[in-house]
Order: structure tokens, then sequence, then C-alpha cells
């Protein structure tokens, strides 16, 4: 099965074992049909590849029709980009045009992957808009009080705000803005009967509430 590599909370590698709220949701599912997971952690462009040239039998994290005529199961797990605020700067944002006047931290791309230039097409230079590569470091301006507003998905940012308290202060109230579109994934399967088992598994883990001790192992809720 393979993965996008190193998307904490989602599914990285520490000691040499694969972790990650994705890859156990998947693996949970997968068990209660007794089927077991060998995972691979690939950069992006070349998951979809994997499943096309045979090296895997499952790729995650995609869209009906993403990778031509395979298997897609139902949707496992949302994306939910949203604007983090401190509650206590009572900063309104009722949509994405609302953003500018405030100081902004966001995720390499971001610009381009939320369409901002549409709203604004002279671009970020002559905003207060910083995007880093490190979602670590982002999540650390952000907290620092370096940026009013933190453009991130959810579980990212309950993430590294958990993983930082040690670090710094993280206790404050936050108002998550629901301005963009939430993304249901899905994964796609070489053979039919491999999806309908998934499938089934995953209504069974969502029945039990095994999906919530899930989230809330890594204090996703």
């Amino acid at each position: 099965m393979a993965f996008d590599q190193d998307k904490a909370p989602y599914v990285w590698v520490e000691d040499g074992t694969v972790k990650g709220l994705e890859a156990d949701i998947i693996s949970a599912a997968l068990a209660v049909s007794g089927n077991t997971v060998s995972p691979a952690l690939l950069p992006n462009r070349r998951v979809a590849v994997s499943l096309a040239d045979g090296s895997a039998d499952v790729i995650t994290g995609v869209q009906p029709g993403q990778v031509g005529d395979v298997f897609y199961s139902d949707i496992y797990l949302t994306y939910a980009n949203v604007a983090a605020t401190l509650k206590s700067k009572n900063i309104t944002l009722n949509s994405p045009a609302d953003l500018f006047g405030h100081s902004i931290a966001a995720w390499q791309k971001a610009w381009e992957d939320l369409d901002l230039g549409r709203l604004h097409p002279a671009g970020p230079g002559d905003l207060a808009y910083t995007e880093f590569t490190s979602q670590y470091r982002q999540a650390k301006f952000f907290w620092a009080g370096r940026a009013d507003v933190d453009l991130v998905d959810r579980n990212i940012f309950l993430w590294y705000a958990h993983r930082l308290a040690s670090e710094m202060d993280t206790s404050a109230k936050i108002t998550f803005h629901p301005i963009f579109p939430t993304l249901g994934v899905r994964a796609a399967f070489r053979h039919a009967a491999d999806r309908d088992a998934f499938n089934a598994g995953l209504k069974v883990i969502e029945a039990s509430g095994e999906i919530e001790r899930i989230y809330r192992k890594y204090g996703l809720r």
C-alpha cells in the first residue's frame, strides 16, 4: 500500500515504523477481514504511478477518477483546510477575502493550492504573508505571535499544537474558521474484492468507535 510520505499526523516513519492517523485507520479497516498492510511511503508524484506499474495494490489519498479505471473506496478521511486564529483576538473571517487584512502563515504553495490569486491578483508580495516548507516551523511562527492567522489543515494544526506544548505555550483557545471546502479522500484498489472488504471494515470500525479511539490516540479529538 502506497502512502504520500512524511505527512504527520496522517502518516510518517518513526524508528523504522510507519505511524499516523491515516495508516492506522486503513490498517484497522483491513484487519476486520484479516488483511494486513505492508506500507510504502513515496513522494506524492510516485504514489499514483505505483498502482499503474504494479508495485502497489492500493494507493491512498485520492479522488474518484484521479488514477483511472480502478476501484475507489468510500471516504475514510476528510482534509479540512481552515484559518486558525487566537480566540482572544476576536478575528472574524467569513470568506477567504477577509484574510488579507491580517498577517498570515501558510504551508508552501498554499497561495496556489487555495487559489488565493483570484481574490488578490497582485500576488502575496504586498501582504504580511509567509509560506513555510516545514509545518513545524509554521506552527512555531504562529504560536510565537508572529502571524494573526494560520492557514493549515485542522488536524495538522492540532497535532503541532500538541507537539509544541513542551517548547512553548500552546494552551490559548483557538477559533477555526471553515472558509475553505473540505476534501473527502479515498483509497484506490487494484481489485474490487479488496475494495469491498475495506469498505465493510470501515463501517465496522466506525460503528465500534475504533475510529474515534484512533483520533484520540493522536490528540485530534
